[in-house]
């Protein structure tokens, strides 16, 4: 009977060794596989967010895209008034009716890209930093010579005050960093 009890025993601690080990093991893999899964996910969020900023820079960089913002730049800056005061400046609605088809659907072009850009940025689907980076100069170009005068001008009750500033695009005015004056 000793024997029986002594062998039940080594019997009983070995399951819970064996037991208390392998519950171990399956904890432990389980929480490896939770960090490593989301480690898995969050690199590929980057990395999509990065894809992503980068396919708005490489469209914002395209031939015809810079021939667009060509075109729509001295379309604006010929409406811009002489005295460099910005109040004068017509509003959306005026540019659509009193524009070339043409003119009109090449500032529109730019102004829903950067739309686009807004939206992506409010959505989290866009790199922050790459997008502060590239736009820095490029989306306060448009933002400061004409935009701020158009909204101003323009009867859309869709923009906010801010600072004095009329803020058509709330995300990006976030994200990317206003250069000096002298670096425009």
């Amino acid at each position: 009977m000793e024997v029986i009890t002594t062998m039940d025993g080594v019997l009983d601690s070995l399951v819970g060794v064996l037991s208390g080990d392998f519950g171990a093991a399956i904890f432990g893999a389980f929480v490896g596989a939770g960090v490593t899964s989301y480690l898995i996910m969050r690199h590929e969020i980057i990395r999509e967010r990065k894809k992503r900023s980068l396919d708005l820079i490489q469209e914002y960089t395209s031939p015809d895209f810079i021939q667009i913002r060509n075109d729509a730049g001295r379309t604006l800056k010929a409406l811009k008034p002489k005295d460099g005061l910005d109040d004068s400046m017509p509003s959306w609605s005026q540019l659509h009716d009193e524009l070339s088809q043409d003119d009109w659907q090449k500032i529109s072009k730019i102004e829903h890209f950067f739309k686009k850009l807004d939206f992506l940025l409010f959505v989290g689907e866009l790199d922050k930093e790459y997008i502060d980076k590239y736009f820095r100069k490029e989306y306060w170009h448009w933002q400061d010579r004409y935009f701020t005068a158009i909204n101003n001008a323009s009867e859309n009750g869709n923009t906010e005050k801010s600072n004095g500033e009329n803020v058509h695009f709330k995300c990006i005015h976030k994200v990317v960093t206003k250069p000096d004056k002298n670096t425009h």
